[in-house]
């Protein structure tokens, strides 16, 4: 994404917190006005040419666009309670005296009272948008176009005019297998032959590996489509979550919600459906490890000249936008991991060099990354990481945040598309590639031992 697309996302989010909040003096009257305006940005955004507050002799409409051939009248509301069958009606009336084929989305942060869904179902052109809709639409994560085309096939296909957002986002033909228990055929550790290297073990493999997670004695694998739940010890595979366009590690929060990140911003699955955990950003975010346990995000966002711009760790509120942002230190496209220390302490990994950031006072150490091209990292305890990289093969190395202190690396018997790496039990599982012939490497999930690992590693 451009820099001055990324800046125009993250402002998207921002007015909608300053909204919320009713910040700057404005009044629940003239943020109607403003809501109509930011959901008209957000679909600009996205190309799609929207205009607010559209006068006419026969009414105001809060935001119309045109898309795929179809002219769209959308209402938006933004009350304390959800609303009733009232603004159905109106919205309804002023549809049918439109050109013919015009259809109507009526938003509302609120929700609807179960008046309204009764009035809304007897029609056949309207869409009706919750305060999850409105919010995947401004964070980013998913696209005016994405939402519109399956809001568009429930109602034309299926004849629902209220579609939760977990199931417009989810995959329509999920696949069968998007990973595979095993060894991928024509694999063998000799077929990297790292110097001394330690052989690992394969567990499974697949071309959608998008990252890696661990909770109790399971991987949660992120694949193209959601995420996959593997248990090692009963080779046993289920899928946690059909998403689509996955990206990244995904996280397991304490209340058994899953936190997976998507396009600009982060989806959370729990109990009640989809929402929007943090959004705005011009790149995909990485979830990190935060103080106490808690997700935190990775924001490798660039709004200036790529160079000097720092990413920055985000601590995230309870409702969207309302966050607390600390700098990296580190430019953010040499950001590529992050993980909690000790109280106030983060250590950064990047690109040559990582940095030791205490985010309460600002203060920050530089530390000479040791492995090339770095993802992985694990924390080990409050001063010492494992961090893996690659070079020709997977490498890993630990680093004391305290002393500075590096390890040489340790070579592994895998190769590239190095990604995640995850603690479970006594053991290392990372995402790595498996070379299957001379031109063919395989992502795959691996497991080292952690005792024989850390002794291949020499101070």
């Amino acid at each position: 994404m451009h820099p001055s697309e990324a800046a125009a996302q993250a402002n998207l989010v921002q007015r909608y917190a300053s909204l919320g909040a009713l910040a700057g003096g404005i009044s629940k009257s003239k943020r109607g006005m403003a809501f109509n305006q930011l959901i008209a940005d957000a679909l600009q955004r996205d190309g799609i040419d929207a205009e607010a507050d559209a006068r006419g002799p026969r009414g105001e409409v809060d935001v119309a666009f045109f898309y795929e051939g179809t002219w769209y009248l959308l209402e938006a509301k933004w009350e304390a309670a959800p609303i009733d069958a009232d603004p159905i009606r109106k919205l309804h009336d002023v549809v049918n005296e439109r050109r013919p084929g015009s259809m109507g989305i009526l938003a509302s942060w609120s929700g609807f009272n179960e008046s309204a869904l009764r009035r809304a179902a007897g029609t056949r052109n309207l869409i009706l948008f919750d305060r999850t809709h409105i919010e995947a639409l401004l964070a980013g994560v998913a696209t005016a176009q994405e939402v519109l085309s399956a809001s568009n096939r429930a109602i034309s296909v299926l004849g629902d005019e209220r579609v939760s957002l977990a199931t417009l986002l989810r995959p329509r033909r999920p696949s069968e297998a998007p990973i595979i228990l095993g060894v991928p055929d024509g694999f063998t550790p000799a077929a990297v032959a790292a110097p001394n290297g330690l052989d690992a073990e394969v567990l499974a493999y697949g071309d959608g590996i998008k990252g890696l997670a661990s909770h109790e004695d399971r991987l949660l694998i992120t694949v193209e489509d959601g995420v996959v739940e593997l248990e090692p010890r009963h080779l046993r595979v289920r899928r946690r979550l059909e998403l689509t366009r996955c990206e990244g590690n995904m996280f397991r929060d304490s209340d058994g919600s899953l936190l997976v990140a998507r396009h600009g911003g982060v989806v959370r699955y729990g109990h009640d459906g989809v929402g929007v955990a943090a959004g705005g950003y011009g790149r995909t975010p990485m979830i990190v490890n935060g103080m106490d346990g808690l997700p935190w995000f990775l924001d490798r966002s660039t709004t200036n000249w790529l160079g000097n711009h720092p990413g920055h760790l985000v601590a995230p509120g309870p409702d969207l936008g309302v966050d607390q942002r600390y700098s990296c230190e580190l430019p953010a496209t040499s950001c590529v991991n992050a993980c909690w220390m000790q109280g106030y302490t983060f250590l950064i990994l990047g690109e040559g060099n990582s940095c030791v950031v205490d985010v309460s006072t600002g203060k920050f150490v530089w530390i000479v990354t040791p492995v090339g091209r770095p993802h992985g990292l694990i924390r080990l305890n409050e001063t010492r990481v494992l961090v893996t990289g690659w070079n020709r093969h997977l490498q890993v190395a630990v680093i004391d945040t305290e002393s500075g202190w590096t390890s040489q690396p340790a070579a592994v018997n895998l190769a590239g598309h190095v990604g995640d790496a995850v603690m479970l039990n006594n053991s290392v599982v990372v995402v790595a590639g498996a070379p299957v012939n001379s031109s063919t490497v395989v992502p795959v999930v691996a497991r080292l031992d952690l005792e024989q690992l850390i002794g291949s590693i020499q101070p």
